[in-house]
Parts: structure tokens; sequence; C-alpha cells
């Protein structure tokens, strides 16, 4: 039996769609006749294949035998470089996670021209398939990933999420002046194929997105944000400060058309209170170091 935990890559995702991508040498009709049959379950529950997946969902799968070795998870090969390069991402840990600080490049899970991923990696470290994300950040964001080391403790971090009982904050570069100290951006997020789309006001489909903002500081074209996520949506940052008018420097997808090797967004502080845990990073150096093409706002910045 394979089993897989959803994490927020694949909230609202349909069932059959998330199949077709983990299970690739099964062909379609054969997946759908699973479903039919309750070979494949989630929650423990038989499910149609329009179901769309709800984070912390559990998708339990029972493999024909003639399937089984095909399907079957595996170790990748990784260095005992790599292996020391993700020993030091780790910044805390226990029997039931562990938290990264995840470096500007590496990919949560693999996808879009990534065949390997930090999930793949840190299974094969920790020798354990049961190893999932529970929560993701882009391939030019840095900062702070959840990573349950069991089924069970993946789905109550879900849970956690799903229910706002977790603290995640963000220090965050973005393009122009925000005249005020501390504001809240509340509105409607709908992920299309290619991006998400904001919507001032409710519509069929749009998910509420709420996040606090603090100002940090301000500069002659930029300004330096600390933001709290009150609901996880894909892109939420992202898409939200674009629709403010003032997008994040380096976000090459919902911002100016930049050549920039590093998105100024970085995941600083986690606190979840189900495990007394609370974690809080500084601005890392490579933030500093390649700070934009603007000496001047460099220099403010190193000098605090």
């Amino acid at each position: 039996m394979i089993e897989y935990i959803i994490d927020e890559d694949y909230e609202s995702v349909r069932v059959d769609r998330f199949l077709r991508k983990h299970l690739k040498n099964i062909n379609l009709s054969e997946i759908y006749k699973m479903l039919r049959k309750g070979k494949i379950k989630v929650n423990n529950k038989k499910i149609s294949q329009d179901y769309r997946l709800v984070l912390g969902d559990i998708i339990f799968i029972f493999l024909p035998e003639t399937f089984k070795e095909q399907n079957e998870e595996k170790f990748i090969e990784i260095s005992q470089i790599r292996k020391e390069k993700l020993k030091q991402m780790i910044v805390f840990e226990n029997d039931s996670l562990f938290v990264i600080n995840k470096p500007l490049g590496d990919v949560v899970h693999k996808g879009s021209g990534h065949d390997i991923s930090l999930l793949e990696e840190f299974r094969s470290y920790y020798s354990n398939n049961n190893i999932n994300f529970v929560n993701r950040i882009d391939k030019l964001t840095s900062g702070l990933v959840i990573g349950a080391k069991n089924i069970k403790t993946a789905r109550e971090i879900a849970k956690e999420i799903q229910t706002g009982n977790i603290v995640k904050k963000y220090y965050i570069l973005v393009n122009g002046k925000i005249e005020k100290d501390n504001f809240i951006l509340e509105n409607y997020l709908k992920k299309d194929e290619e991006r998400v789309i904001v919507s001032d006001i409710e519509k069929e489909g749009y998910k509420k997105s709420i996040t606090y903002f603090k100002k940090i500081k301000e500069y002659d074209k930029y300004t330096l944000l600390e933001a709290e996520l009150k609901t996880g949506r894909t892109h939420q940052l992202r898409a939200q400060l674009n629709h403010l008018g003032n997008n994040i420097v380096g976000d090459t997808k919902y911002g100016k058309n930049e050549k920039e090797d590093i998105m100024y967004l970085f995941s600083y502080y986690l606190k979840i209170d189900l495990y007394n845990l609370e974690i809080k990073l500084e601005i890392p150096d490579l933030f500093k170091l390649n700070f934009h093409k603007n000496s001047s706002l460099l220099a403010k910045f190193l000098n605090g």
C-alpha cells in the first residue's frame, strides 16, 4: 500500500489529476477502475474521480501485484556532501517532525523540470518514505518549511494549518513606497493554471485570503515589510501584493520583468503551539549580499 498526505500544493486539486501525476505507470482507465472498486481511498473512504482534495487528506492506494514493483518507492542516492548540506538545513527536529531553512533555488516538490526535490532527498536522508512536507515555499523563496516524519504528524500539522493555529511570518521587500505602518489585505483568490487571480469581492470558486502587514523600513523606491499569514493560499503574498501595486522585488511571475536570481521573500518565523515550538530566524546573508543592484539601498540595509 502507498500513502500520500495532501499538502498546500495539491489542495483543491481533483484526485484523478493527482493520481495521474503520481501513478505514471498506471493508465487512466485503470486508475478509474481502482477508484470504483475502492482500491484507492481518501481518509479510508471511497471517493469519485472528481473529488477535490483537502489539505491534510490521506490517500491510500492498494496496488495490484502487477503494479507494485513498478510503483514501489525507493530511496535516491545522495552524496555525503549533499547529506551534510541537508543536515545543515535542519533548524529543529524531534521524533515526529523536523523544520528546515530552505535555501534559495531548492524545490520542495519535484515537477516543472525538476526530477528530484527536497522531499526525495530527505526521504533518503532519513531512510523514511513517510516523510512529507506539510507546507511549501517556491524555488526562489527561502526560509522555514515543516517536515513530518510520519502520516499521523503530517495530518495533525495540516489540521493546525487549516484551523489557523500555526503562525507563519515573512520578511518581504516590495517595489514602491507604502505609507501605512500597519495594514491588512483581505480579498479572494482563485488558483488558475498559470497563476493566482485576485478579486476584491467574493465570487464562486474564490477563497477568502487574509494577511497582516507591518512596515519595517522604507527606502527611496522600496519598502521592507513583515507579513503574517492568517490564511495559507497558494502564492497568497505574491498575488495580494501585486494586486496592491507593490509587487515583491524579484518576482518574475507576478511582478516586473526583472532579471533577478532571488525573490525577496523569506519565511523567518514559525510557531506551532501543539508542539510548543517557536522558531525565529534572522534575515539571511544571502538576502543582503544579493540585495538588488541599487548600492545605496544595499548600504542602508546592511547598516540597519
